[in-house]
């Protein structure tokens, strides 16, 4: 019986989702874009794929398209999910998405239920396989009789080692201004029972190591709200549960002095008189600031000393996107990696066990990258999950029920992503925080 998939969104993630789920014969799937020619190359090739080009700002088309389909995955930025999920409610079709739940999300739970549909979010990577990883482990813990006490969580998208080779360890595969915003908002989690904050200016310098295998030695700095994994993951005992970002060392200290330099602001408007050179200087003496030598030796690299006049951006943000963007590109035969690694401090009968569970993909060249591998393979897989009545929830959810994870698990490391759990010695805290 034929099986009719919309796909909103014609982005990197896009093209490991089409490839899986047209796998099977009985898959009909439309990608809608705002842009055709992305939507007709992702189809091209596949008798099973239709192009057609769509504007999800327009709730009309949206409706057109939902009505015609028996489920939905939105893959476009998160601010059009809401948008997309009110029709699929309308029309009683189930909806996926790779983003975190939006408190408007989450208020269409119930008219979800009523609809009798699913509304699956945070089934990506980053959230998604670290959900599904945590929880696999947390609920054995639990049906042992123990307990969590400690649980941190790293993750990162990265170049490949081999392709590490400059001084802030870090390409940006799209745009880099929303890697920079997130870097504005400070960072909650618990640290002995107690929510410790850290505000947004030291977000950075806070960053400590993590070494995720004798091959990778990183840096992790807080992820915004740690906090609400205690109920998600259902485990109230945890005294110190930590979420963080992993980058290469180098990437922390330069973004901690531009920030300090105001390139971060997102407010004043650059002065296109100044030269990067002047701008630099002027804040220097302004906030009486020393760079390191490696710091400095990084800004060189980037041109922040060159006598070059500061672009007419919106901001300055904005300004050092453009120079990032411009020096911090993958060339064509270079690939990405990402890591993600949980720690677990669990205790059975007053007795600590240490736990690590690992996830290191690579991209492939002239292939998917790790980072579209790691959050559409997911996304296909729930998906086809749903279509074959194996997933029969209704709703608003994300991943953390054992009737997620187990059958997801298991198929994504059919696709060579697995999770690798090894027992550890005795740890110290800061392991964990």
């Amino acid at each position: 019986m034929e099986k009719r998939i919309l796909i909103f969104g014609s982005g990197y993630v896009a093209a490991p989702v089409i490839e899986y789920l047209t796998r099977q014969p009985e898959n009909q799937l439309t990608v809608a874009s705002n842009i055709l020619a992305d939507a007709e190359k992702l189809a091209d090739g596949h008798e099973q794929v239709a192009a057609v080009v769509a504007d999800v700002t327009n709730d009309q088309v949206i409706a057109d398209l939902v009505e015609q389909h028996d489920i939905v995955i939105s893959l476009v930025p998160y601010l059009f999910h809401v948008a997309i999920a009110q029709q699929c409610i309308k029309f009683r079709k189930h909806l996926i998405t790779a983003s975190y739940v939006s408190p408007e999300m989450k208020a269409l739970d119930q008219a979800a239920k009523d609809a009798e549909i699913l509304i699956l979010n945070e089934i990506g990577l980053d959230p998604g396989i670290d959900h599904l990883s945590a929880m696999k482990v947390i609920d054995e813990a639990h049906d042992k009789g123990g307990k969590v006490k400690s649980f941190a969580s790293w993750c990162g998208g990265l170049p490949a080692p081999e392709f590490n080779d400059n001084p802030l360890g870090y390409k940006f595969a799209w745009a880099p201004r929303g890697v920079l915003l997130a870097l504005l908002n400070q960072a909650k989690f618990y640290k002995h029972n107690k929510v410790e904050i850290i505000e947004s200016a030291d977000l950075l310098s806070s960053a400590k190591p993590v070494v995720v295998s004798e091959e990778l030695a990183l840096e992790g700095y807080p992820n915004r709200d740690s906090t609400s994994y205690r109920e998600a993951y259902q485990i109230p005992e945890c005294e110190n549960l930590i979420r963080g970002t992993l980058r290469y060392p180098g990437f922390c200290d330069v973004i901690t002095a531009a920030h300090k330099l105001g390139l971060l602001d997102i407010k004043s408007k650059p002065d296109t008189n100044l030269t990067w050179k002047t701008y630099i200087e002027q804040q220097l003496s302004t906030h009486h600031l020393n760079l390191s030598e490696s710091v400095t030796k990084a800004f060189e690299w980037l041109g922040l000393f060159e006598e070059q006049s500061l672009p007419d951006s919106d901001s300055l943000l904005d300004a050092f996107c453009s120079v990032l963007q411009a020096k911090l590109q993958y060339q064509s035969n270079e690939t990405d990696m990402i890591a993600l690694q949980h720690r677990f401090e669990l205790v059975f009968d007053d007795r600590p066990e240490f736990l690590t569970s690992t996830l290191v993909v690579k991209g492939d060249v002239g292939g998917y990258s790790a980072m579209s591998k790691t959050v559409g393979y997911p996304v296909a897989i729930a998906t086809q999950l749903i279509l074959d009545g194996e997933i029969q929830d209704k709703g608003v959810h994300i991943p953390v029920l054992r009737h997620f994870y187990e059958p997801i698990l298991e198929l994504l490391e059919e696709e060579g992503i697995e999770c690798i759990e090894r027992e550890q010695s005795q740890l110290d805290e800061h392991f964990f925080l």
